[in-house]
């Protein structure tokens, strides 16, 4: 197996700077929401050039972007290791689900606005965004799989148009949390989950 290529200095400074914008950014969007931060607070909160920003970011919409999918990542990291050990299928959607939705039950409302753009962004998404999408789309179709395998299924819709539905519940959900002030997703997450429980799975 190759080893890892260190990151030489160049790389390393470019990801400092990105480190450095995307904290300075989150910051204020803490304090000010996203809406209410400019470019130029940014700028002036990271303590960088104009000319940096731009080299990282094209437009703030590219670095919302970059922030809402960071945060996504961490999301998903936050049940993908634990899934494994879950052997049933019905109990491992559960698990996805009400995941995603205890770990967005306790984050600040800015991150709603992120959420949110990430979730419409469609055709200008980022490589990271589109390979969060993926990734979350091959673990619920596995399950599907697993499942179908195991006589755990009802119907004989295809694996993708049953991958598709379980998806589109939880996106909807995600969606409305994103819209909504004090919106229950924690228990509307639960609802979804006793409906796929009760029409996709015996």
């Amino acid at each position: 197996m190759t080893a890892a290529q260190p990151i030489n200095r160049i790389e390393k400074r470019k990801l400092e700077f990105r480190r450095k914008i995307t904290e300075a950014a989150v910051r204020l969007f803490e304090e000010n929401g996203v809406s209410d931060t400019s470019i130029a607070s940014i700028i002036k909160e990271a303590d960088i050039a104009h000319k940096t920003f731009f080299n990282h970011f094209p437009t703030k919409e590219h670095l919302l972007r970059h922030v809402a999918s960071t945060f996504s990542h961490r999301a998903y990291q936050s049940f993908s290791d634990q899934i494994t050990r879950i052997n049933d299928p019905k109990k491992r959607v559960a698990f996805c689900l009400k995941s995603i939705a205890k770990e967005l039950s306790g984050v600040k409302d800015h991150y709603k606005e992120l959420l949110n753009l990430y979730l419409i962004s469609g055709a200008a998404e980022s490589d990271l965004q589109s390979e969060q999408r993926a990734q979350f789309t091959s673990l619920i179709r596995q399950i599907i799989v697993e499942a179908r395998a195991q006589n755990q299924l009802q119907h004989d819709f295809s694996d993708d148009t049953l991958t598709d539905i379980i998806i589109g519940l939880c996106i909807a959900t995600l969606l409305a949390w994103s819209l909504e002030d004090n919106y229950p997703i924690v228990e509307k997450m639960r609802q979804q989950v006793e409906f796929i429980n009760a029409t996709v799975f015996v």
